[in-house]
């Protein structure tokens, strides 16, 4: 698949700074979001001996660490909440070093696993959650190219709200929509719903790697986008709807109507890093192997000591641009995935130490910025070591809860 690569990236226009002094988030409930990206691994990590193994637990330790919102896929290309027992299958992706998601063979009636999960969840009422797809749809390039037969295939983002909607009537009437803060159409658009890239480079004559959209491209993101949260919003008016980006400051060309943000901001957007690092260089064997680490690491710590005020200013400015956004389009700026790299995983020759200190400043950028949800970095699950310092967790989690 096109990896999702962030892009460094200018606008046609700056966006001017506002003076309204009104607070969107002292009306939301709750007033600030400390969220959590657990994908599919809830359920998919769930059998013997995953991290998701004891719900329970699971549960009971994001409360202690302050996070309030979860973020999950229920995966509408897989699941049907109406028929819970089904037996899904998943085959070994033979990834062992993929940090989320399942990266080991995943059998068992995962929609009644979804069921309890839920449930376990709004019986602790500090917990929301919000939702979000992938669309992994077994089609190659695809990064999960194997799975169980989909219940459909969209072509296109109205057909996957569509799928969505036929979801929704079923976990309307199991859960309520009481705690679920908002939807996300699509993750991280455009690079997981099969066949979106190809189609924008057929119909405008330009692929996404453009420094700046066209009025064509802008229009066609648009009309694909609306288009299909019209039929959401429609459908289910109480709910808030998104589609997840990266911090790409073309999309501030972009006229979507998004209730909130969900802007992914990550390092390598600023050339100055990826080419220090490197990272892109390893794409292709992130989840296979394991001998690029140790140079990485020490790329990413000379990096550190040599640019770090470079580029934490220049990320600082990305997400006030992103903010000031927000604003003008009454949708507040929220982060599920952000800040350093997006990937990483523990293993000997991989320091985190680079990363986690990014991540401690990052809550400080987000309370300037007036962000309504905040995350530390992707790896906010149980199966990594940084999971074990509460700590450390409490201690961002709470910064930013009492801002």
């Amino acid at each position: 698949m096109d990896f999702p690569t962030q892009r460094a990236t200018d606008r046609r226009a700056a966006v001017p700074g506002g003076t309204d002094l009104y607070d969107m988030r002292d009306h939301l409930t709750p007033r600030r979001l400390t969220l959590a990206m657990w994908d599919q691994a809830f359920v998919l990590r769930h059998g013997p001996g995953g991290s998701f193994a004891d719900f329970d637990r699971v549960l009971d330790e994001t409360v202690e660490r302050g996070y309030n919102t979860v973020r999950l896929d229920p995966m509408p290309q897989w699941i049907d909440l109406a028929q819970p027992g089904k037996v899904l299958a998943w085959p070994d992706p033979k990834m062992p070093l993929m940090p989320w998601g399942w990266n080991t063979a995943v059998e068992g009636p995962v929609g009644a696993w979804m069921i309890e999960f839920m449930e376990k969840l709004l019986a602790r009422p500090f917990l929301n959650y919000t939702l979000s797809a992938w669309w992994f749809c077994n089609v190659p390039p695809a990064l999960h190219c194997q799975g169980p037969t989909v219940l459909r295939l969209p072509r296109n983002h109205e057909e996957g709200a569509e799928m969505w909607i036929t979801l929704l009537r079923e976990w309307n009437r199991r859960f309520g929509f009481e705690r679920l803060v908002y939807l996300d159409l699509a993750n991280e658009v455009p690079y997981f719903l099969p066949g979106f890239l190809e189609r924008l480079q057929a119909a405008t004559g330009a692929g996404w790697g453009v420094a700046a959209f066209s009025p064509a491209q802008c229009d066609f993101i648009a009309q694909e986008l609306n288009g299909a949260l019209r039929l959401l919003r429609r459908e289910f008016p109480e709910l808030r709807y998104t589609c997840s980006i990266h911090g790409d400051l073309r999309w501030l060309d972009v006229p979507v109507e998004f209730d909130c943000l969900d802007v992914h901001f990550y390092a390598d957007a600023d050339p100055r890093w990826g080419d220090r690092t490197r990272f892109a260089e390893h794409m292709g064997e992130l989840f296979t192997a394991d001998s690029w680490h140790a140079d990485f690491s020490r790329r990413c710590n000379v990096t550190r000591d040599a640019i770090a005020p470079m580029l934490r200013a220049r990320q600082r400015h990305k997400v006030a641009q992103f903010a000031a956004w927000a604003q003008q389009r009454g949708a507040p700026l929220t982060t599920s995935e952000s800040w350093a790299s997006w990937y990483c995983f523990d293993a000997p020759d991989l320091d985190w130490g680079w990363l986690l200190e990014w991540a401690s400043w990052s809550v400080e950028d987000a309370i300037d910025h007036k962000m309504w949800g905040w995350t530390p970095h992707n790896y906010v699950q149980p199966q990594f070591r940084n999971w074990q310092d509460v700590k450390w967790h409490q201690k961002l989690t709470q910064r930013f809860l009492q801002s």
